[in-house]
């Protein structure tokens, strides 16, 4: 089959045009939307209307999927004429726009190597005991609060924040200052005027951490961002700015995400709870598997192409939008079977996904991200045992509509139940 025929076959099978959404059924608000089966059945390459009425091609099988994010032929540059932010709340700010992540080879290559040395699985492994000291301490603090207890404002939230503080250098005195202004950047549901205004706030942040760094410079990341690399001329002050909001950005509200679905995952589902307290499974796999069936980068990546190519057998034109999605890709039932919440087991080998990306693009945090959500998990289990969630009605969670990045808006549970 010719590449013309192929793109015949591919449009012609897709029952109708979709609008482009992630919303879950109602019933089960913690799986995909039901029309990425139908398109992964049906049109796996599917032409969606966004809300503004432009349109992109929406990937959704994993080979499909992984196949564009390898291929640098699909630009990350935001700059592009209709690269597709529409869907994508607050993609089009201009910070966002001028992050590193939204640039191509090899500019994307040489800024993302001036951040990666903290994020090594050497660097990841020298952070066990500063993690587990801000892990306890959450678990010390939770212990004297009146039950229930949000595990999402105490927990989730507040583990990664504080590790992301004491990578950065953030002074202890402004961790609080510095959660809340990072809670706020994130919020997509904020006004223009609002979302401007929240940029501008973290920025001037980021200037006052910049300054106190040169003025007093310590053993932190931001310290050698600013001698090793600002003043050396290799990157100017924004440069720098754009690099500390994307690993605050990537690195905060996905991990806080994984910490509460995971959570509230393995409440519901006890007989897996017991494998992994039994050791005939490992928390490692709980957590590749929970960062699979969450995907909690639900509404990218994005991309746009260069030039034309061929994907699988599948025409794509230059200057055409394409979001290959990686929620559709680690639910693909010929890669992995039944994916439903409800399907939730800790396998015995390490599954292979797409949650942290794939190419060069490949999320710069994911060896922290698995080890807080790894080091969490077990602290807390480990630490109450007998946890148990205040209302276990599966359609009665309550998710984050105002993120970027998807996860539980509230986790109450009692620590200590009573008999």
């Amino acid at each position: 089959m010719n590449s013309a025929e192929s793109t015949t076959r591919h449009e012609t099978a897709c029952p109708h045009l979709h609008r482009f959404h992630l919303q879950p059924p109602a019933h089960r608000p913690l799986d995909e939307p039901d029309y990425f089966v139908e398109l992964r059945e049906q049109c796996p390459v599917a032409r969606v209307e966004m809300p503004s009425g432009r349109q992109a091609l929406l990937f959704t099988r994993f080979e499909d999927v992984k196949a564009v994010l390898r291929d640098p032929r699909f630009s990350s540059d935001a700059s592009r004429p209709n690269f597709p932010f529409d869907g994508q709340a607050g993609g089009d700010d201009p910070i966002a726009v001028q992050s590193f992540i939204r640039k191509d080879p090899p500019l994307h290559t040489a800024l993302r190597r001036m951040v990666v040395a903290p994020f090594t699985p050497k660097a990841v492994a020298t952070y066990t005991d500063f993690m587990g000291e801000v892990i306890e301490a959450r678990l010390d603090a939770m212990a004297t609060m009146p039950q229930p207890v949000d595990l999402v404002e105490n927990f989730a939230l507040a583990v990664p924040s504080g590790v992301i503080s004491s990578i950065l250098g953030v002074p202890h005195e402004e961790e609080q200052r510095f959660q809340r202004l990072t809670e706020r950047f994130v919020t997509t549901t904020l006004t223009p005027e609002e979302l401007t205004q929240s940029a501008a706030d973290f920025v001037a942040f980021c200037r006052e951490l910049i300054e106190l760094k040169k003025a007093e410079p310590q053993d932190d990341l931001i310290t050698r961002l600013v001698t090793d690399r600002l003043e050396a001329g290799e990157i100017d002050m924004d440069q720098l700015i754009g690099m500390l909001i994307l690993l605050v950005f990537g690195g905060h509200d996905t991990t806080t995400g994984l910490i509460g679905l995971g959570i509230f995952t393995l409440l519901k589902h006890p007989d897996q709870l017991e494998l992994l307290r039994s050791g005939k499974r490992t928390w490692e796999n709980a957590a590749e598997e929970l960062v699979r069936i969450h995907s909690v980068a639900r509404s990218g990546p994005r991309r746009i192409a260069s030039e034309d190519l061929e994907v699988n057998g599948f025409v794509v034109r230059k200057g055409e939008g394409v979001i290959p999605s990686v929620l559709a890709a680690n639910h693909d039932e010929e890669r992995f079977g039944p994916s439903r919440f409800t399907d939730f087991t800790v396998p015995e080998q390490r599954p292979s996904h797409l949650a942290f990306g794939f190419g060069p693009h490949q999320c710069l945090g994911q060896n922290l991200a698995r080890a807080e959500i790894v080091t969490a998990l077990k602290a807390i289990f480990d630490r109450f045992p007998r946890m148990r969630l205040v209302d276990d009605r599966i359609p009665e969670v309550k998710t984050r509509q105002d993120r970027a990045f998807w996860g539980l808006r509230e986790l109450l549970v009692d620590l200590e139940p009573a008999d």
